[in-house]
C-alpha cells in the first residue's frame, strides 16, 4: 500500500490527523529525512507530504509517525502495576506484538464522522528499553473553537498511547490534554483526564493483555524519600554538632523547661519540644555552615497533604523550592500528616521537566506542570528512576517481613 493507492477519503483523513502535527513532532522527520523547514507549519506539512508523493519519506514511516502525533505533548502519564507476581513472564515483545498486529486498523481508514469505538491504528516495537507502544483512536467531541459562545461541537479522533513495559513491568496510559475535549466514547470530561482512563485500560485489558491492578503502595514512601533527599543539608560537620548537642546539652534543656513548667511533663509534649529544639538549631547551623550540594535524582517544587487539603508551592512555572525558604515548611508539613503528593522536576542537561506526581489505588500518574511538550525518552527515564526507589522500599519491607517470619518460627520451636 502507498500514498498513491489511497482513496479521496483516505488522503483527506490523513491531511486532518496531519493538521495536528507540531514543528517539534515535524521535526522528527525533517531531521531524519532532510525535509525542508519552512516558516509557517501549514507549509512544512505540504513539504512532508511531498517528501511521502515522491518516496523521500517511507509511507510506512510516516504513517507511523502520524499515529504518534500527540505522544510528545505535555501529556498525563497513567501508571498501573500488576497484582500477579508473574506479569509479562510468559510472553514475550515478539510474542505480544505478533499476537496484537493483526487486529491494526490503519489510522487513514478512520473518520471522526464514523468512528464508534476505540479502535487499534499502530504497534510498535522497541528494543532499548524493551517496550511495546500501542496507538489508540477514540471517538470524540470538542468544543468548535469558531463558536466559543454556543455549545456547538465536532467529531474529533482523540489519541491515547499505551506502553507495556517489560522492563518495568508496568502499562503506561499516555493522555494527551487536547484543547476544548467535550467527551470521549461518549463519556463527558472533566475537570481530569483520570475519569477517562478506565475507557482506554478497559480496551486494554480486555482485548491486548489481562492483568488485575495493584495498589502502588510504595509511592508514599518514595515520595518522602525524594522530599528528604531534597532537603537534606549533607554537611556531615552539622551532623556531628548536633549529635553532640542533642547527647550533652538537651536532657539539661528539657529538665531546665520542666522545672520552670511543672505542667509540661507529658511525654509527647516534650518530644515535640525536643524536636523543636533540635530543628531550629540544625538550622542555625546550616545558615553558618552551609549545605553540601549532592547529585539527587529529582529536585522538589510542590508538596501536598492530608489528601491535599494542605500545600505548598514554589511558584507558579514549577522551580525547584528554595532550601532555606522552605525546608522548615515542608518538615512541619511531614511531620503532621502524611505526604500526599509531589512536584518533582527532572533534569536532562540545562533543560528542566516538572511533573506532579499522584497516587490512586490502582495506578500512579504524572501530570505536566508546563504546557510544554516532553520527549518520551524523558518519560522513561523519570520511571526508571521511580522504579528504584520502588526496589530499595519493596527490598527493606521484604527483608524485614523475613526476619519476622523467621522470629515467630523460632518462637513457635521454643
Amino acid at each position: 500500500m502507498g500514498y498513491f493507492s489511497l482513496s479521496d477519503e483516505y488522503l483527506l483523513n490523513i491531511d486532518k490527523i496531519l493538521e495536528r502535527a507540531n514543528n517539534s513532532w515535524m521535526k522528527v522527520l525533517q531531521s531524519e529525512f532532510n525535509i525542508s523547514k519552512k516558516r509557517k507549519s501549514e507549509e512544512s506539512r505540504k513539504e512532508i507530504l511531498h517528501g511521502v508523493m515522491f518516496g523521500s519519506i517511507p509511507f510506512e514511516t510516516f504513517i507511523e509517525w502520524l499515529c504518534h502525533v500527540e505522544l510528545e505533548g505535555n501529556n498525563s502519564i497513567f501508571i498501573y502495576e500488576a497484582e500477579e507476581n508473574d506479569f509479562l513472564s510468559h510472553t514475550t515483545v515478539d510474542e505480544l506484538y505478533e499476537a496484537t498486529q493483526q487486529n491494526v486498523v490503519p489510522i487513514y481508514e478512520l473518520n471522526p464522522k464514523t468512528l464508534t469505538d476505540i479502535t487499534l491504528v499502530n504497534v510498535k516495537k522497541n528494543l532499548n528499553p524493551e517496550q511495546l507502544l500501542y496507538s489508540l483512536a477514540a471517538p470524540a467531541k470538542i468544543h468548535n473553537k469558531k463558536n466559543q459562545d454556543s455549545l456547538e461541537f465536532k467529531k474529533h479522533i482523540y489519541l491515547a498511547y499505551i506502553v507495556v513495559d517489560f522492563g518495568l513491568k508496568t502499562v503506561n496510559l499516555y493522555m494527551h490534554p487536547t484543547s476544548g475535549l467535550f467527551s470521549i466514547c461518549t463519556m463527558p470530561k472533566k475537570r481530569e483526564l483520570d475519569e477517562l482512563a478506565w475507557l482506554f485500560m478497559k480496551y486494554f485489558t480486555d482485548n491486548i493483555l489481562k492483568f488485575t491492578y495493584k495498589n502502588p503502595e510504595w509511592l508514599h514512601e518514595a515520595l518522602s524519600r525524594i522530599s528528604s533527599e531534597y532537603f537534606a543539608h549533607n554537611n556531615p560537620l552539622i551532623n556531628l554538632k548536633v549529635n553532640s548537642f542533642l547527647n550533652n546539652c538537651m536532657d539539661e534543656i528539657i529538665e531546665k523547661v520542666s522545672f520552670f513548667d511543672s505542667d509540661i511533663k507529658k511525654e509527647d509534649s516534650l518530644l515535640r519540644i525536643k524536636s523543636g529544639i533540635k530543628n531550629i538549631y540544625e538550622s542555625e547551623l546550616v545558615d553558618i555552615h552551609d549545605r553540601i550540594e549532592t547529585n539527587i535524582k529529582f529536585h522538589v517544587f510542590l508538596q501536598q497533604s492530608d489528601r491535599g487539603a494542605t500545600q505548598y508551592k514554589a511558584n507558579s512555572r514549577g522551580k525547584a523550592f528554595s532550601y532555606a525558604e522552605s525546608k522548615d515548611i515542608i518538615q512541619k508539613m511531614s511531620e503532621h500528616a502524611e505526604l500526599f503528593n509531589i512536584g518533582i522536576v527532572h533534569f536532562v542537561e540545562k533543560k528542566q521537566y516538572p511533573y506532579i506526581v499522584k497516587k490512586s489505588d490502582k495506578y500512579f500518574s504524572l501530570k505536566k506542570y508546563t504546557t510544554s511538550g516532553t520527549e518520551k525518552e524523558v518519560i522513561d527515564d523519570v520511571l526508571r528512576k521511580l522504579n528504584r526507589y520502588k526496589h530499595e522500599i519493596e527490598s527493606i519491607y521484604s527483608y524485614s517481613e523475613s526476619d519476622n517470619l523467621e522470629r515467630r518460627i523460632d518462637d513457635v520451636k521454643a
